[in-house]
């Protein structure tokens, strides 16, 4: 027997180790960056991912066949779980996060961009989201100057497989002997192969570090590939990515992080979101 899994946007029916996930057409380019991503994924990545067993079109929806992940979602226990299961979760996160960059990519895609040009389209169509959004007017103000302070933030130098959407919804959890470990990561379809890590590495900072500095730099060493040198610089970075990241929500995003004081500035929005 299927059944309707009803969490997130896609419509997904499960049977056994089984899911078919159908992607309506005004999503259409998520299914093809999922069959691509999927693609490119191996063996040797440290937490499972889904298994594209069969893909197709059907009355213009894109249907994927890929295997069930074992655990649960990790957003059914996150809130509650104690600090020390944290560790270990975002530990390993930044483990995968590592492997993940270190795949072999194809560059016969649809998810290789023109990553300046990429880049220049994200700023450019930021500042309507967010005004659609309704961020606080004397913050969507800054938002012009804020990313005029920020060059140099967005180009690692290489390119590589890019998740950007590792929060609890996508990730799978199992518990053995009492502890909980990651055991899936799902949801490639908002992946793109480009060249930031910062715009792989804000999304679990805000949405599992949650302003703890002390998993943030738990993260940030165990995904080994990324070295602050400047504090002040890093937390400009990242928060001027979230800032052009496409379809952030940033009053959604700031209400993951307890505020710890005034958020009148970005500045003061990057403090409590990448305390560092």
């Amino acid at each position: 027997k299927w059944i309707r899994i009803r969490e997130g946007g896609n419509v997904i029916f499960r049977r056994d180790n089984l899911a078919i996930k159908l992607i309506p057409q005004n999503w259409s380019y998520q299914g093809k960056a999922e069959i691509q991503s999927l693609g490119m994924l191996t063996e040797f990545l440290p937490v499972e991912t889904p298994h594209l067993l069969h893909h197709g079109v059907l009355d213009g929806w894109i249907y994927l066949i890929i295997s069930w992940l074992p655990g649960i979602s990790l957003a059914d226990v996150w809130n509650g779980m104690p600090y020390e299961n944290k560790k270990i979760i975002v530990g390993e996160v930044g483990e995968f996060l590592d492997a993940l960059h270190q795949l072999p990519i194809s560059t016969d895609t649809l998810q290789l961009f023109d990553w300046p040009d990429y880049h220049q389209k994200l700023i450019n169509g930021c500042f309507a989201r967010h005004k659609q959004n309704q961020i606080p007017e004397g913050l969507l103000g800054q938002v012009e100057h804020y990313l005029s302070l920020s060059s140099d933030y967005f180009d690692d130098g290489e390119t590589f497989l890019i998740h950007m959407d590792i929060h609890p919804w996508n990730l799978m959890a199992e518990q053995r002997a009492d502890i909980y470990h990651l055991s899936g990561v799902l949801d490639f379809g908002d992946a793109v192969i480009g060249s930031s890590q910062l715009i792989e590495l804000a999304t679990p900072i805000i949405f599992l570090c949650q302003g703890d500095k002390m998993l943030v730099d738990l993260l940030l060493e165990s995904y080994g590939r990324y070295q602050v040198n400047d504090q002040h610089k890093f937390q400009q970075n990242l928060m001027a990515t979230v800032l052009i990241r496409p379809d952030c929500n940033l009053n959604f995003v700031m209400s993951q992080v307890p505020c710890s004081g005034p958020r009148d500035t970005w500045e003061h929005v990057a403090e409590q979101l990448f305390p560092c």
